[in-house]
């Protein structure tokens, strides 16, 4: 194949998940000095020492095994006329990740909504409906020279897969794309890094209502609110999987994002020891605010500052981790014995939070109790997390045997009963002008409270000084 691609510009993908323009070469045709940039990425690394081979075509630096970018971006853009998506924004954008693909995971494709069969009915979210499907096709795995066609990955049915159908997107402008771009920008961080994500499959569209799908890959075991019940929950097990979950939340910082939605029904599991964070819908550069009383999510993991008004921020994601550390040991959902209304959040700004579950671990409560410190600047960071889970993974660790780690799960006790107005589907709020209102109050009225008793003190304290004088002038006169 020959490569005519080498010598154009095409998009290059940097370190923090941007897009910028740049010549293809400059991926692989690394400087000795950059070998030692101790800013690149572990996989960046990878690709910089050639530690996946040369291209049996091109001889190139691979950039994962089996995989050259330079080849396998001539063969996308050659298919680029025989698919189309019926949407500018949409066909650019699967071009791009198509032509910057380091590796099969950053493929995205345009599927046909014919390959996909058994479509069935999942759950219904805020902005979007969930459903399962399996895809005849599979995904991508490397290009194979000799037939002239992409190897794919699947079985006898396809492969199992989600469909997230999003709402009111039959007419999608790029605007409505960000859930996707968020989501790519985090698929190559975490790539950089070495950490867990939901792979993206590609975009399929709805033919009886127009609406556009993503389609992902699908977690057999469910998200991790399902699990809260699944009893005597292995301590490496749960110290691994918020290693994981931290990892991958690290990931997502270090492109400058922020979740804005992290709750335990957006942890979602492979199996019982392998944990990802998943929907991206709200995720955005961390340098962008919301509207002043907007606030999406669900409740109980929503930080005292955003129910109140204020942006969310990277310290905002590490209070609802810290909500979904305390899940993990109580086997329960944060709050759930309570509505989840207006006086709910005025407790959460008051200072309420979960009651600490007896025999906690004394390091993993004080870890908790900094993640959903009421003060955003005393939380500790994702990275902080991620490098302290990792030591405490091992410190805990249980040695199981081989048939032990094979064996079903554990039995699941009986589902814990939620209050009938508890709500753990995202939703909008609009307490913040309200909250303020009432805590502006409290707080002033506790300023003036302290300061009449420094007032009061130092009156106090006057007489205390004039009572001594008058003492020491007495006691002069009588001797």
């Amino acid at each position: 194949m020959k490569n005519n691609l080498e010598d154009n510009n095409i998009l290059k993908i940097h370190e923090e998940g941007s897009l910028e323009r740049n010549n293809i070469s400059n991926i692989t045709e690394i400087s000795e000095n950059d070998k030692l940039d101790s800013n690149k990425t572990y996989y960046e690394k990878d690709i910089a020492n050639k530690e996946f081979g040369f291209c049996s075509n091109c001889n190139k630096a691979q950039t994962e095994e089996n995989w050259c970018l330079y080849c396998n971006s001539e063969v996308f853009q050659n298919d680029f006329n025989n698919w189309k998506s019926g949407n500018e924004y949409i066909n650019k954008f699967i071009q791009d990740a198509q032509l910057n693909a380091r590796n099969s995971n950053e493929v995205i494709e345009w599927i046909n909504y014919t390959h996909l069969k058994n479509v069935r009915y999942i759950a219904q979210g805020g902005f979007s409906t969930i459903y399962g499907a399996n895809w005849l096709n599979g995904s991508i795995d490397c290009w194979n020279y000799d037939k002239k066609r992409w190897n794919r990955i699947t079985q006898k049915d396809g492969i199992r897969v989600i469909l997230k159908s999003l709402n009111d997107s039959s007419n999608i402008h790029e605007d409505f794309l960000s859930e996707l771009k968020n989501h790519l920008k985090f698929l190559y961080s975490a790539i950089n890094n070495y950490s867990n994500f939901v792979k993206i499959y590609g975009i399929t569209q709805d033919p009886n209502t127009l609406n556009y799908m993503i389609v992902l890959k699908e977690m057999p075991m469910g998200d991790l609110r399902s699990n809260l019940m699944i009893k005597k929950w292995n301590p490496n097990d749960k110290f691994y999987n918020l290693y994981e979950i931290t990892s991958s939340l690290s990931a997502l910082h270090k492109c400058n994002l922020v979740h804005g939605d992290l709750h335990s029904g957006n942890i979602l599991f492979k199996d019982i020891f392998t944990a990802y964070i998943s929907d991206f819908g709200l995720s955005k550069p961390a340098n962008q605010s919301i509207n002043y009383g907007t606030i999406y999510g669900v409740l109980p993991y929503i930080a005292p500052e955003v129910l109140r008004g204020k942006p969310y921020t990277k310290a905002s994601d590490i209070y609802s981790l810290g909500i979904i550390m305390w899940e993990f040991t109580s086997g329960s959902p944060a709050f759930n014995d309570r509505p989840h209304d207006f006086n709910l959040s005025l407790d959460i700004c008051k200072g309420l939070r979960p009651k600490i579950i007896e025999a906690t671990e004394f390091d993993y409560v004080e870890l908790m109790k900094r993640c959903w410190d009421a003060d955003p600047d005393k939380r500790p960071t994702a990275d902080e997390l991620a490098e302290i889970f990792d030591v405490l993974s091992t410190k805990f660790i249980i040695k199981m045997k081989d048939e032990e780690r094979k064996s079903p799960l554990p039995e699941i006790s009986k589902t814990a009963l939620n209050h009938p107005l508890s709500c753990y589907a995202s939703r909008n709020f609009d307490y913040s002008a309200k909250l303020n209102e009432i805590l502006s109050q409290e707080e002033m009225s506790s300023k003036l409270m302290i300061t009449e008793k420094n007032n009061h003190n130092e009156i106090v304290l006057k007489n205390c000084k004039i009572s001594s004088t008058i003492l020491d002038i007495n006691q002069e006169k009588n001797s």
